[in-house]
Parts: C-alpha cells; structure tokens; sequence
C-alpha cells in the first residue's frame, strides 16, 4: 500500500512498477523539488512515474522498488540518496539562499560538487554528533552503542551509525 499526499491509497502489484528511470536532474534542482514530496508546496503534481494515472514522488521511489525490484533499484539508490541530500538542503530556505550557498563568484557549482560539499557538511556535523554522543553518556556509551555480528557484541566506531543510535536514544537531531 502507498498513501500519496491526497489521500489517495494504492494498491500496487509488482507488475505495476516499472523499471527505475533514468532521469537525471543534475541541470535543473528545481524540477527535482517539485517532484521529490507530494505531501508540500513545491510539488508540481507531475513524475516520470506514473501508476494507476497517479504521479509518484521521488520520495516514494524506494518504497516501489524494495520489494518488487530491488535488484534493478540498486543503481538508482545512490543517485536517489544524493537527491535526497540536494532537496533537503533546497528545501531549508529559498532557492535564492540555496545558490548563494554553492555559487562561486556569481557562478552555481556544477551538481556533482554541490553533492560533495554537501556530504562534507554532514560529515562534519555527524563527526560532532558523535563526539556529543560520548560525552553525553560518558562511561555507558560502550553499553548504549553496540551492535551483533557472528553472535558477538562489538562498540560502534561508524560515525554515520553512532548519530542513528544517538538520535533513537535520545530523539535529537
């Protein structure tokens, strides 16, 4: 089942779904926003996937191929997950903000660097959630952030999986 952003229930068979598409929007952000979330004001109510007559947003996309093409999704998951990273820093403030950010001398940087920088962003505020995350539960961390592999027990050092557990743990961030 997939609710969509009016109310609209689907029932989708796997015959359904087509292939992931390959779609890139690395020349045009603001198509990628309005496609990403029908659930806000910058959907456009249009997607290069279409079921039953109904467009689905990019933010649905994994939901369909998990299951039905999981196989065939995973070349499209890592261009999704920058997608992903590019609308949610979009969406913070203005378009205007957005490319006074990855603009150099008047000039946006071309996508393939604004991914970067964006991902250096969170690897610099992930690296500070999890110094936090230590300091915060200090001599329980070692019992708090563990994970099993092969039946044993083993403490996080994955910084990326250490902010997960922190944010579970606490519900910030």
């Amino acid at each position: 089942l997939l609710q969509l952003g009016d109310g609209t229930v689907l029932q989708v068979d796997a015959s359904e779904i087509p292939d992931p598409p390959a779609i890139s929007f690395v020349h045009d952000i603001p198509c990628l926003n309005g496609m990403w979330d029908d659930h806000t004001e910058h959907w456009k109510g249009l997607s290069v996937i279409v079921i039953c007559g109904n467009p689905i947003a990019a933010k649905y996309w994994p939901l369909l191929y998990r299951y039905s093409k999981e196989h065939q999704w995973q070349g499209t998951k890592n261009k999704w997950n920058d997608w992903w990273v590019v609308v949610e820093c979009y969406c913070q403030g203005s378009p205007e903000q957005f490319w006074a950010t990855f603009s150099v001398k008047g000039e946006h940087m071309k996508y393939t660097t604004i991914i970067q920088k964006l991902r250096d962003i969170r690897m610099s505020v992930d690296s500070r959630i999890a110094e936090q995350a230590c300091r915060e539960f200090g001599a329980t961390f070692d019992a708090n952030f563990t994970y099993q592999r092969g039946g044993q027990e083993y403490v996080m050092t994955k910084v990326s999986a250490i902010v997960k557990r922190y944010t579970e743990l606490t519900r910030k961030v």
